[in-house]
This record gives structure tokens, sequence and C-alpha cells, in this order.
């Protein structure tokens, strides 16, 4: 319709992760909503998690309204809290991702030595050349899909070192957005690196749907005393 969402590309279903599709009603704003692509996809692939974009706006501009809010205020108590998560979630990663890449790279010596033996045992007839061949090849198909992933992991590994919290470029978000009234594509860009949303729940009779918020440079973040962002839909 000659006009790009505000929130597009950035909304993703909290179950399957796949983006949220935007749906728009022609002339008529308070009518357009996202939806699982999955959903729309493949049937019986995911649920809908139809949301209406006014509310992921409204849960969104309060959400940011209370993070920058608090950094503001909270300057040394937010920064504390923010490294310590972050430090805590690379350590798991790069745990995680070293005893995967350890174990990958001795299973690949492993195959080299099985390889080795059995070269020797064909030359001194114990299997034959068709049996070789054939054990050899397997082996070898599971070095190199071995030595993939060690490329991968490695780069996972870097990544996360390379990404890890970057504090002060938020701040510096806060001090420029002082006092963020309503959004804009570029306050949404700048703050946010993706949304997720999960499928609408009925809670004491109300419907309410939720969001998760994943922030630029500091990842998820809920300032103390603050739990989920509800919103009744």
């Amino acid at each position: 319709m000659g006009e790009m969402p505000l929130l597009s590309g950035i909304v993703f279903c909290a179950d399957c992760g796949k983006k949220l599709y935007q749906v728009r009603g022609r002339n008529l704003p308070q009518k357009e909503y996202m939806v699982c692509s999955t959903y729309r996809k493949i049937k019986g692939g995911c649920s809908s998690h139809q949301i209406r974009n006014e509310v992921i706006e409204e849960l969104l501009l309060d959400g940011i309204q209370t993070v920058t809010a608090y950094a503001r205020e909270h300057e040394a108590e937010f920064v504390e809290l923010v490294t310590q998560k972050s430090q805590a979630e690379l350590d798991r990663s790069l745990k995680d991702g070293k005893r995967e890449l350890e174990q990958a790279q001795n299973r690949i010596h492993k195959l080299d030595e099985i390889i080795q033996r059995l070269y020797e045992d064909n030359i001194e007839g114990k299997i034959s050349d068709e049996r070789f061949a054939k054990m050899s090849a397997n082996y070898e198909e599971e070095q190199h899909v071995l030595s993939d992933r060690v490329k991968e992991l490695k780069r996972l590994i870097d990544s996360a070192k390379e990404s890890a919290i970057n504090v002060d470029r938020f701040l510096s978000l806060v001090r420029k957005y002082t006092d963020v009234k309503e959004l804009t594509a570029e306050i949404i860009r700048e703050f946010v690196e993706k949304i997720y949303v999960h499928q609408m729940e009925r809670i004491d009779r109300q419907k309410v749907q939720r969001i998760r918020i994943v922030w630029n440079c500091i990842g998820e973040f809920t300032p103390p005393a603050i739990t989920e962002k509800e919103k009744s839909a």
C-alpha cells in the first residue's frame, strides 16, 4: 500500500520463532494486525499469535519509557545488572560451545585413527577393497560434517565474544532520547532488535497478550520490581 509499517521485520512468534506477517485493513489503521507466518503457511504448524499493531506499539512504548527511565535514574545499578546478566549468558554460551567443539575435534582425531587402521587392514587383506571403500567413505563423510561444525562453532564463539554487551551504546541512546512520547521508525530501530509475541491467553476471564522485547546492545532486560509486559487485548 506504499507505506512501510513501523514494526516491519522485527516481530517474531514466541513459539516457532518465525516472523509475524503484517495484515492491513484499507483505510482502517486500527484493524491492522500481525499473525504468525507459520500459521499462515502450514496448516497446524503453529497457532495464530494474532495481535493488533496498536497493542504491540503501546506495550513497546511503555517498555522503552520504563527501561530508559530506569537506566537514566539508576545508571550505576543498570550497568551492573546488565553486565552481570551479559557475562553469565556469555559464559554459558561459550562453555557449551567449547565443550561441543572439543568433542567434535576429538572425534575427528579418532576417525583419523579408525581410517588408518582400516587402510592397514585392507593392505593386509583382512577386509576387502569393497568393504574398505564403503567404510572409509562413511567415516570420511562424518569427518566432513564434523569439520564444518567445528568451523561454525569457532565462528559462533568468536561472535559471542565480539557481541559482549555494549552498555555504553545503550546509555548513549538513553541520553539521545530523553523523553520518548511516541514511537517512530527511527526510535524503534535504535532501541529494538526483536519483539517476540506469545499466543493470547485467558487469565481471570480476560484475554491477555504478552510480548518479550530484545533490546539492541543489552538483549532482554526487565528493570527490578517489573515482571512481564502484559496488555488486555
